[in-house]
């Protein structure tokens, strides 16, 4: 199995952006969501993700789409609406196979129903010098609102009683 990395200009991404963005998927993952299956086409490669799927629309309007099966299995998609629909970012991890894209240029998204189709393409990693292809498929059996937690209010300095 092969690792897909983002380069920019012929420079690689800094590891720690990739280990940043690894860490907020899984973390955003450990939502508990609806069980679906995802699927994911990378280079024509298929690979299956059954597990919880958690769809959640954020303050700022767009569309965080999170499914995960453990750890070393799961996407991360953010969608926006600009008059279509718009790739902000997607990410996906299956076992050893990973790639992010974050350039809205390179990947596209249509909606079907609940049903979302992610296609796109991915830089070449280090070494290479063809992009990859690929496809992400999802539903999202029910989209949340996002509902900041309220904040409680400051402590009242107590008054001695005279």
């Amino acid at each position: 199995m092969r690792s897909v990395g983002l380069t920019a200009t012929g420079k690689p991404v800094l590891a720690g952006g990739a280990a940043l963005l690894l860490a907020t998927m899984v973390g955003c993952s450990s939502n508990r969501g609806s069980p679906g299956v995802t699927t994911v086409v990378f280079d024509g490669q298929t690979y299956t993700i059954s597990g919880e799927v958690s769809c959640v629309n954020e303050s700022d309007g767009k569309l965080l789409i999170n499914a995960a099966e453990g750890a070393k299995k799961l996407i991360r998609v953010r969608l926006g609406h600009q008059n279509r629909l718009v790739v902000e970012s997607a990410g996906f991890r299956f076992m050893a196979v990973n790639g992010f894209i974050n350039d809205p240029n390179e990947a596209w998204a249509t909606k079907v129903d609940n049903s979302y189709t992610i296609t796109g393409r991915m830089p070449p990693d280090d070494g290479q010098t063809a992009w990859h292809q690929f496809k992400i498929e999802v539903t999202c059996a029910q989209v949340e609102e996002f509902r900041p937690v309220p904040r409680r209010p400051p402590d009242m300095p107590r008054i001695p009683r005279a």
